[in-house]
């Protein structure tokens, strides 16, 4: 009566049920549906665990999988077994695959390699830009952007993907309903990514509240999903490690972004690099990695400019503020403005926040 997705979500809705739990119960069952319907016999004889077969019996005594299957419907979540076509192929073959995948929106199409992309939550503006600069060739090239909704780093790979009009997909550490959704902070990011095109990818049920052990669950889910893995400032123990040992683990290729040696933010991405991670100072370094060719700029060329432009753009060979190129070019400071305002208009120069302003590469 009920589509085989249903009972496995009725039985992950158990607290004593997880993934690994979730596939031995359809390897002695042969489905979720044969193990929703076992007799408490065949439960302890199958499981050998007396609490979860407990907690089973107690659960689908009052359970309406009526009621659960229009819940879901009501959320917008389509139910993805690993067992179903749509299954993203590359997470089927990792180590503990998810048994179930909660989606709403529409997975990658995977026609072209994703790259996760992940960081610190306490990202510079250094980190922020680098981001950016990375991240929106790519969203424009048609690279699916994967990443896990946290402030940071996350965000800001999520925030380029959807200003790039690109693929973006957020996988979370918590259910997928508003209500338990974390961070809350980036609800309305959440809500952004699924109305352009994208999607929230969860292995836990849509109710289900995240704690201190889904993050490094998540972790591999985003490694999991991913051609390579994209390291933007990461402090020496943050999660991102987790990830990138993930990536490892799977034989995804990690790059990483070098940074300050002041920073405590550069510690895990040097250390990538000197373990053998690909060092990244532009996007023609990932798209290398991917096996990628970059397409042609459509950004007004450099050769197309002004002369006076031109004599600006020489003196940005490093980020400057206005002021210092106007007392480069001993110039009036509102004229510079005036002639960044349109560099920055052509796309040729970019503001990094506090007056500091960068030149493009084409």
């Amino acid at each position: 009566m009920y589509p085989e997705a249903v009972y496995a979500h009725a039985l992950n809705c158990i607290a004593e049920c997880n993934p690994r739990r979730l596939i031995d119960l359809r390897a002695c069952f042969g489905s979720y549906k044969t193990a929703w319907h076992a007799s408490a016999y065949e439960l302890s004889h199958a499981l050998k665990n007396p609490k979860l077969e407990e907690m089973i019996c107690k659960n689908r005594a009052h359970t309406q999988l009526e009621i659960q299957q229009k819940q879901l419907e009501k959320l917008h979540v389509t139910l993805c077994l690993k067992e179903d076509p749509a299954y993203p192929d590359q997470l089927r073959h990792i180590f503990a695959p998810p048994a179930l995948l909660y989606v709403e929106g529409a997975l990658p199409a995977f026609t072209k390699p994703p790259i996760a992309v992940v960081g610190t939550r306490k990202a510079t503006s250094y980190g922020r830009e680098a981001c950016r600069t990375l991240v929106e060739p790519l969203a424009k090239a048609g690279i699916p952007i994967i990443s896990g909704l946290a402030v940071g780093i996350d965000a800001e790979a999520h925030k380029t993907t959807l200003a790039a009009r690109g693929y973006a997909a957020a996988v979370l550490g918590s259910g997928i309903d508003r209500s338990v959704l974390y961070p809350s902070s980036n609800k309305r990011l959440a809500d952004e990514i699924v109305s352009n095109g994208g999607a929230l990818i969860s292995e836990y049920p849509p109710y289900f509240k995240a704690n201190s052990w889904t993050f490094p669950q998540r972790n591999r889910i985003i490694a999991g999903l991913s051609s390579a893995l994209l390291v933007i400032e990461a402090s020496e123990k943050s999660g991102t490690l987790i990830t990138a040992r993930y990536a490892l683990e799977f034989g995804r290729d990690v790059l990483a972004v070098p940074g300050s040696i002041f920073s405590a933010n550069s510690k895990t991405p040097h250390a990538l690099i000197r373990d053998g991670a690909i060092p990244v100072t532009s996007p023609e370094d990932i798209f290398h990695a991917l096996g990628l060719s970059r397409a042609p700029s459509s950004k007004y060329a450099a050769s197309m400019a002004s002369e006076e432009e031109q004599v600006i753009l020489n003196t940005l060979g490093e980020p400057r503020s206005a002021n210092d190129i106007a007392r480069l070019l001993d110039k009036h400071i509102s004229a510079i403005q005036h002639m960044l305002a349109l560099l920055e208009i052509q796309g040729m120069v970019r503001n990094m926040g506090n007056g500091i302003f960068r030149k493009v590469k084409n």
